[in-house]
């Protein structure tokens, strides 16, 4: 690290000495936790951890005071969601707490209406070292210069000095014109300095795809990690984020309601490590709340130990996933992350085809730009492909995805100037308005 990051390092971690070491306290019991999660003590404190959380729910929040909750017994518990809990969110207050006092975090509203959270000091304490914990597995450190690629506003913008103070630069996804790649890049080529992305894995992909459309002979010196969040990073990504700047990417599985949930190590493989330390993971059928069998994909749903003003129990997130046991880490991870529920899209013959089958399928066409996949109906579907001249492999395409979603499938291409992103500045690539 520069001597400046490193003033930045111990600047922060000297001001939690001065607060109580209450984030440094929460990293060592994160990291004691998920790097030792066989001993019985660990698996005591969890267990503790559920307990506590399940009953002061049951004894200080309005909406469990009607239902017939234990709180030995996680299951007799309703999974919530965000309508439910949209509809009634101040049923969802611990009793005697003033919003006022909370931290509210807001989702983008990418599936509807913005959903609110309300998270006390001791939630964020813990979301903060959460951070840091898998920021150091990913291969950042606090103080290193963070490329940050979202939307940005004047809600969540850091002003000027904090934002240095942090080493902090913002990059809006909205604004990523050819243009601005291009000054982007060029700053981060002339830029030597020790640095780090984090960001909306198509973002990332779009600079990739920029560097090779120009031809540029570019590589981006001194990267330390690249984390992809909130969508699924393809094959294509991966492989070309390693080219262009040097590191394996990883993905990280986070929501604005809870925090890190999972991420992936940097060591080549797929799967993802459980944040087992703060939360609690069920996998649920897709369509009734029975859990399902060690392998299966279902409805991933999280419960939070941490956050006691408004206790989120049982909540489904709306994403598809799989746990499955890894015989190498001796734990439950999470075997893959297969998006939203409302974006699953099925074969001609109603079987679920993985959303992977897609995006790692499509990085074989680098004359697309951009694309977006839906389903429309039970056997119908439809590309929507943006690509400059005319596209020479459209009846491979067909042919090749008819391998997946049956010889019937009636597979369409409509040609567009554009991928409009969504209102969270992500750009879905699978959707089904079908099933919607």
């Amino acid at each position: 690290m520069k001597v400046l990051d490193k003033i930045r390092n111990i600047a922060f971690w000297t001001n939690d000495l001065l607060k109580g070491s209450v984030i440094r306290k929460n990293y060592i019991d994160i990291k004691n936790i998920l790097e030792n999660p066989d001993e019985d003590h660990h698996k005591k404190i969890l267990k503790l951890r559920l307990e506590k959380i399940l009953e002061h729910a049951s004894k200080n929040v309005a909406y469990y005071e009607n239902t017939n909750v234990l709180k030995s017994n996680i299951h007799t518990f309703p999974v919530v969601n965000k309508n439910i809990i949209r509809d009634k969110i101040d049923d969802f207050i611990s009793n005697g707490i003033d919003k006022v006092s909370l931290h509210r975090v807001v989702t983008s509203g990418s599936t509807g209406t913005p959903f609110s959270v309300y998270h006390d000091a001791k939630k964020r304490n813990r979301n903060s070292a959460d951070t840091i914990y898998f920021g150091i597995l990913a291969g950042f450190e606090i103080g290193t210069q963070l490329n940050y690629l979202k939307i940005w506003t004047k809600v969540n913008r850091k002003n000027r000095l904090q934002a240095w103070a942090e080493n902090i630069i913002p990059i809006d996804v909205t604004q990523l014109s050819d243009e601005n790649i291009e000054k982007l890049l060029l700053n981060f080529a002339l830029n030597s300095t020790p640095k780090a992305f984090l960001g909306y894995a198509s973002a990332l992909e779009s600079i990739c795809q920029f560097i090779e459309k120009k031809n540029y002979k570019i590589i981006i010196k001194n990267v330390k990690s690249i984390i992809a969040m909130s969508e699924g990073l393809s094959d294509y990504g991966k492989h070309s984020l390693h080219k262009y700047f040097g590191v394996y990417p990883i993905s990280r599985y986070s929501n604005v309601e809870n925090g890190i949930i999972a991420q992936q190590l940097p060591d080549g493989s797929n799967s993802f490590i459980v944040n087992w330390a703060s939360y609690y993971i069920e996998i649920l059928e897709i369509e009734n709340n029975e859990p399902v069998e060690l392998g299966k994909p279902g409805r991933i749903v999280v419960t939070d130990y941490f956050n006691y003003a408004m206790p989120i129990i049982r909540y489904d997130t709306g994403d598809i996933g799989v746990l499955d046991w890894d015989e190498k880490k001796k734990n439950i991870i999470l075997k893959k992350v297969e998006g939203r529920k409302m974006d699953l899209v099925y074969n001609t013959e109603g079987n679920l085809v993985s959303s992977f089958t897609i995006t790692n399928n499509m990085w074989l066409y680098p004359e697309i730009k951009q694309y977006q996949f839906i389903q429309t109906g039970r056997t119908n579907y439809l590309f929507k492909l943006n690509l400059e001249g005319k596209f020479e492999r459209e009846l491979l395409l067909i042919s090749e995805f008819k391998n997946y979603f049956g010889q019937d499938a009636d597979i369409s291409v409509d040609y567009v100037d554009e991928i409009p992103l969504l209102n969270s500045g992500k750009r879905k690539k699978v959707m089904n308005i079908y099933q919607n």
